[in-house]
């Protein structure tokens, strides 16, 4: 499925703020949820995150690809925070861990925060997307425009 542009302006927000999250779930179905710390958008379709730090998390993507990601970008108003736009994409992730992709990334980080492990990257074919912001279409799938 293509990324709509505002859904991807969301994602690059969320990234900044670091309001990501990543869900995945075991084989028998035990869920895990966990903080984003990098997500970059490859394509139209794919997204990349950075596995630094997952234990739980890259257990379960090795045992079941299926892989959900929320994004919410807020914005100050009237004194308070209020969501701006919110998020989840669903779809397929695989585990990468050499090649050309995996090297540049790897070395990316690693020349801005040289103490990363960087130990893969995940790439994460996006399936569905979803409105996730609270009121009238939250829930409602995301169609590309």
């Amino acid at each position: 499925m293509r990324i709509p542009q505002h859904v991807k302006e969301t994602l690059e927000a969320a990234q900044k703020k670091r309001r990501l999250v990543v869900a995945t779930s075991s084989k028998s179905a035990v869920p895990n949820a966990a903080p984003i710390g990098i997500l970059k958008i490859v394509d139209d379709e794919t997204l990349l995150i950075v596995d630094n730090y997952f234990l739980k998390t890259r257990q379960n993507l090795e045992e079941n690809p299926h892989v959900s990601i929320s994004a919410w970008h807020m914005e100050e108003k009237e004194g308070s925070l209020s969501t701006k736009a919110a998020y989840q994409l669903k779809g397929r992730a695989k585990i990468v861990s050499s090649g050309e992709l995996y090297e540049r990334v790897r070395t990316e980080i690693k020349s801005k925060r040289p103490e990363l492990p960087v130990k893969a990257i995940v790439l994460i074919k996006v399936e569905e997307i979803y409105d996730s912001k609270s009121g009238p279409n939250a829930g409602k799938p995301i169609t590309p425009s």
